[in-house]
């Protein structure tokens, strides 16, 4: 998905090798060090023949070959982090960087090498049209409509969710779920909207949404923050969603769904408390920081 995204932009995409980094036994942890090595020479190769003035990485373990490669031909590097919690790449490559930009204040408090920037959010996201919103998904302005994903990919557990509690919720809810591709549920109501994915017709989506239930990655989090959206996480069982969903919790912007407790029941006693639901709004958008991306081109513009 990201060559298709980046060669749809217009700019070129060349793919390196990398190894996965892993926290448990496996025996590919034994063949991925040595894709890390040809990609580490991939990466002196590409930066030779265009010798950029600055490299930015977001991450991940595709950018530790570039890091290092960096690091060897004395490229400055700005690193970008979206979670609460540094991954292993970039914890690895910030012992090297010139600037770490973060998306959330506990990691900028760690030194002046870290800057808090926030997550960039395309602004496009901001300009739908509701009446586009309403056609696409043959919702009326009566009723609440609730945006429900697990990411771009769609969430089983999510999925599973809706389709047992969509008895209760179709009284009180419009339903527009993004459910993965291959990932339908069986449920044929007026009140639901299915989609295996949406592009660029998100923006028309929020701009008819009351509510957004999903799961708690950075980006997701901080496009709601930007949209001023209350909303439910179900975060994945891994310590960057459960991170990111307390921080969002604590600071009042979001509500996380517990295993003990059910979905209809959180989303009604949100839709009857405004108060909560104007509060959320205020959280959010002390959160949000709109001109993320711009400061992080100054960074790397100013970046010597």
């Amino acid at each position: 998905m990201a060559a298709e995204l980046v060669q749809k932009s217009g700019m070129k995409f060349y793919p390196i090798f990398a190894g996965k980094l892993r926290r448990y036994f496996s025996l590919q942890n034994f063949i991925d060090p040595i894709f890390v090595i040809i990609g580490f020479f991939q990466s002196l190769y590409i930066i030779i023949k265009f010798w950029p003035r600055v490299i930015f990485s977001k991450g991940g373990y595709v950018s530790l070959p570039v890091a290092f490669a960096a690091f060897i031909l004395r490229r400055p590097l700005i690193l970008h982090e979206s979670d609460s919690r540094m991954g292993i790449a970039n914890r690895i490559a910030s012992k090297t960087a010139k600037k770490v930009c973060v998306a959330f204040p506990d990691l900028a408090a760690q030194d002046d090498k870290y800057v808090l920037t926030g997550n960039p959010i395309r602004s496009s996201i901001m300009n739908g049209d509701p009446n586009i919103g309403y056609r696409i998904t043959g919702f009326v302005d009566t009723r609440p409509i609730v945006l429900v994903w697990g990411g771009s990919q769609g969430a089983q557990q999510i999925n599973e969710i809706i389709e047992r509690e969509f008895k209760n919720l179709k009284y009180r809810f419009q339903i527009i779920h993004v459910t993965g591709k291959g990932k339908g549920i069986n449920i044929d109501d007026p009140s639901y909207r299915p989609f295996e994915y949406i592009g660029e017709d998100l923006k028309h989506i929020y701009a008819i949404t009351d509510f957004v239930v999903g799961r708690a990655g950075a980006n997701s989090l901080f496009e709601l923050a930007l949209m001023e959206k209350p909303n439910i996480t179900i975060p994945l069982n891994n310590p960057d969603q459960l991170l990111n969903s307390t921080y969002f919790e604590i600071v009042g912007g979001s509500l996380v769904l517990r295993e003990d407790q059910n979905l209809y029941d959180l989303l009604v006693a949100l839709l009857e408390n405004p108060n909560k639901q104007e509060m959320m709004r205020e959280a959010l958008r002390s959160i949000a920081k709109p001109d993320a991306a711009d400061e992080i081109a100054k960074i790397i513009l100013n970046t010597k």
